[in-house]
């Protein structure tokens, strides 16, 4: 018996257009109706370089990776899945939708004037060298007419904007909701490439500190790939047996790497929340043919409660899904006594194959030291030839 087909919002248009902040503000209202909903930020698939010449966004690998994790998104009982991405024209709209078999694609192209565009960029702080480009790409865009829904974005709110997509009527009929048992993991390699996975409590430096080691291994001539978990299990609502999608999580991970190695990744850098030795099996075993280092990242209380108290204030790098922006000063206090305890109870079970205190460091300063107890990692990697990952996306 055939699936009924499951609504996909595409969120397209130049980055610093908003496209994150509607696409995961969207899910979340959707998710806290009765539908099932999933969110997939496609920059968090295709963070692996030095990308090919021809295709220096790696939007092919992007590709091959949302259609990868696409099976386990439905598996988990998504009703229907919003995606944020830049695409360039039409035939990449074409190429992306030809990976969701059984997806009912709405493509919607957000757009705003090139000196709010200039002053979104401006404000988000990332990437600043990159908005003339930007700007350049908004006005491509706006000669194009691939886009089921365009959206002008000037003067609104993320919420305004979010209403007029509901208006527009997505994601209208859904089917019913079939969860089912994760699809088989990829073939496991041979290759025993190394990955670093840095675990920790709420608020120790995870993401930031690993996204500098990546960077930092890129600077020595690596190829490498960069996972951050908390940005791959976006599909509500979770199981109750297990509220942190660690199950999904785990299952992306896995069929997300053989993508980045066939894109030339020769080790990979994670970053994730791992509470029990249980987690810890569970990720490491989606990837069984790596050499993994655990790394756990540890901070005093004064420490992780001045973090967790920044971050509520709106400091540190924006990450969708932050639960803690925004939050009122003594939910934030609890907030920091749990973190606490999680950190207490990681020290209990010692996990990690190597611990590294945080406090009083800076964040170069970190990654440099991890690096360095672990060996040098990511020392002499197994090279793997580049495949044509254009050619997977196309299959």
């Amino acid at each position: 018996m055939q699936r009924e087909p499951i609504p996909v919002l595409w969120l397209c248009g130049p980055s610093g257009v908003g496209k994150s902040s509607v696409g995961f503000a969207l899910f979340e209202q959707i998710s806290k109706t009765t539908t099932a909903a999933a969110y997939v930020d496609l920059d968090q698939l295709g963070i692996c370089y030095p990308a090919p010449g021809d295709d220096p966004g790696n939007h092919r690998l992007k590709a091959r990776n949302l259609g990868d994790l696409w099976p386990g998104l439905r598996s988990a009982g998504a009703q229907c899945l919003v995606v944020s991405g830049v695409v360039d024209d039409a035939e990449e709209v074409r190429r992306h939708a030809r990976m969701l078999p059984g997806a009912a694609l709405t493509v919607c192209r957000l757009r705003v004037g090139d000196d709010e565009l200039r002053a979104r960029i401006a404000r988000r702080g990332a990437l600043l060298h990159l908005t003339e480009a930007s700007v350049r790409n908004a006005a491509e865009l706006d000669r194009t007419a691939f886009a089921d829904l365009v959206i002008d974005t000037a003067g609104l709110s993320v919420p305004q904007v979010v209403a007029l997509v509901r208006d527009a009527g997505w994601p209208g009929r859904v089917p019913p909701s079939e969860v089912s048992a994760l699809p088989p993991p990829s073939p496991a390699g041979i290759d025993q490439a190394p990955v670093l996975w840095l675990c920790g409590p709420p608020a120790v430096g995870k993401s930031t500190v690993g996204f500098e080691a990546f960077l930092r291994v890129l600077g020595d001539g690596v190829p490498a790939a960069y996972v951050d978990l908390a940005q791959i299990g976006f599909c509500r609502p979770a199981p109750d047996d297990d509220p942190d999608q660690h199950r999904l999580k785990a299952h992306l991970l896995g069929r997300l790497w053989p993508g980045l190695r066939a894109a030339g990744a020769q080790c990979l850098i994670v970053s994730g929340n791992a509470a029990d030795r249980r987690t810890v099996n569970r990720y490491t075993s989606a990837i069984g043919s790596a050499v993994w280092t655990v790394c756990r990242l540890r901070a005093g209380r004064d420490t992780l409660t001045e973090r967790i108290m920044l971050r509520g204030r709106g400091g540190g790098p924006p990450i969708m899904g932050d639960e803690l922006r925004g939050l009122p000063e003594a939910e934030l206090h609890r907030r920091a006594t749990a973190a606490a305890g999680i950190a207490g109870a990681l020290e209990h079970s010692g996990i990690g194959d190597l611990v590294v205190d945080t406090d009083a460091r800076e964040v170069g300063e970190l990654a440099d030291l991890i690096r360095d107890k672990a060996g040098g990692w990511p020392g002499n990697p197994v090279h793997s030839p580049k495949s044509a990952t254009d050619d997977s996306a196309e299959s």
